[in-house]
């Protein structure tokens, strides 16, 4: 098998999950999710290039380890703290669908985070998603419960009439009437280029988010994929055993 279509192993480290891809070169061929909490194991002599975003443990460091900087992506102008899977995100989709563009990253934290032409950051938001609004209900009152949230469900009624529904309805057309309100002022701004919508919640607001736009496309892989681009441009290339 020729190097360039050997497997290795690109992992999000988060802080509830860990979302392994594995590639075959540059393609990937295999995503996998976990809890954060069990021990990561991959074979032996496998590359590993991973994105610590979160407070979950990481692996012992090794020469098959690589643990990616903020500044090892190519992104232009960050600001010193911008999130390292926001970064990735913003600048996958730039050179996999063209500058500028916008990536809704729909995981735990709702982001928006945006390139213009040049690829240089715009800016961006952050707000708790789904998960994270439900969760807050739940936890700070009384008597309301923790909603889940199916995908494959419509939407629900804006005048609910059962206490589930209602925390669903006041959640999800608050925060849809929010990202119209983005998007909006974001075509002011770059009236051209893509809109990427990923995460873990992507495919729940991607089908109530695509009318609002021709160019808004659903990738829920890139993070995974903006690791990739930067195995491309830092890796080493490992000589055969017994090679001069």
């Amino acid at each position: 098998m020729s190097s360039e279509a050997e497997r290795w192993l690109a992992a999000v480290v988060g802080n509830t999950h860990v979302r392994w891809g594995w590639f075959a070169g540059e393609s990937l061929v295999k995503v996998e999710q976990f809890p954060a909490h069990q021990p990561l194991s991959w074979p032996e002599e496998t590359e590993l290039w991973l994105a610590a975003v979160g407070s979950a443990p990481l692996p012992p460091r090794s020469p098959w380890v690589h643990c990616l900087e903020l500044s090892q992506v190519p992104l232009r102008d960050p600001y010193p703290g911008l999130g390292l899977d926001r970064a990735l995100a913003l600048w996958a989709a730039g050179i996999r669908y063209g500058w500028p563009c916008l990536v809704i990253d729909a995981g735990t934290a709702l982001t928006l985070t945006g390139a213009d032409a040049e690829g240089s950051l715009a800016g961006g938001a952050i707000l708790p998603g789904l998960g994270l609004q439900a969760q807050a209900l739940a936890d700070h009152t009384a008597r309301l419960p923790k909603v889940e949230w199916d995908p494959g469900a419509p939407i629900p009624p804006r005048w609910a009439r059962n206490t589930g529904a209602a925390i669903r309805s006041g959640i999800l057309h608050t925060l849809l009437a929010g990202l119209r309100d983005f998007l909006a002022d974001w075509r002011r701004r770059f009236p051209q280029g893509p809109l990427l919508v990923t995460g873990g919640d992507g495919e729940l607001l991607y089908p109530h988010l695509r009318p609002l736009d021709a160019e808004l496309r659903w990738d829920p892989h890139l993070v995974l994929r903006g690791i990739a681009g930067c195995r491309q441009l830092h890796r080493v290339v490992r000589k055969p055993s017994g090679a001069e």
